[in-house]
């Protein structure tokens, strides 16, 4: 296997429609058909053979990324609800008051800070060339984007109606995390490789290293 650069004026590239994105007519996704499409040998990225890994290989680095980008957009929302939750007043008192609200404040503060130590911990096995770095990786790929998810669910129910306006940005960041739930690997797969990877560890007799 190995990557070709196609360039989209190449004869038989046939760009036949942007594909419109929660419900925007509009976006950067296509479809595209290759009909008999040639390129010169020049054109391979990489070495053949190394195609796969080196897909694998941006997928890595891109997952940390959605995850550190996560952590910072939960970290808006957060503030967002906290504001909101500081000056609102409903039934005599402000929002913050409400063990409802306090709850939402505790929980999403454990969502974060989890993420977050997560996010940093994958990176620095991947900086350390440690061998169980992917396993990392699918772990933060699948709990970062249902923490976002929840904190910014939390942070739209604050907020009441205008969480879900176009005056705020919740609504963008609760789509853009329902996406990484399908983005660079959809949660089973990576739920499935983190399972093989601690079986497979205690079928040699060991145990999973949390501490490392």
């Amino acid at each position: 296997m190995v990557q070709i650069i196609v360039p989209t004026a190449t004869e038989g590239v046939d760009i036949v429609r942007g594909i419109g994105i929660w419900g925007r007519s509009e976006s950067d996704h296509c479809e595209v058909i290759y009909r008999d499409v040639r390129v010169p040998v020049d054109n391979a990225l990489g070495a053949v053979g190394q195609g796969h890994q080196a897909a694998q290989d941006r997928l890595g680095a891109g997952r940390i990324y959605h995850c550190m980008n996560s952590v910072g957009q939960m970290w808006r929302a957060f503030d967002l609800m906290v504001e909101r939750a500081s000056t609102r007043e409903v039934h005599g008192g402000p929002l913050k008051d409400k063990q409802f609200i306090q709850g939402f404040i505790a929980d999403s503060y454990i969502d974060i800070q989890s993420a977050r130590l997560m996010t940093l911990h994958a990176a620095e096995m991947i900086d350390r060339g440690l061998a169980g770095a992917r396993t990392e990786i699918s772990a933060i790929k699948v709990m970062v984007p249902a923490a976002y998810s929840r904190v910014v669910d939390r942070a739209i129910q604050v907020w009441g109606a205008a969480g879900v306006s176009n005056d705020l940005p919740l609504a963008a960041m609760y789509q853009g995390a329902r996406t990484l739930r399908l983005a660079d690997g959809p949660d089973e797969v990576h739920k499935i490789l983190i399972a093989k990877n601690v079986l497979g560890r205690y079928a040699k007799g060991e145990s999973w290293d949390f501490g490392n």
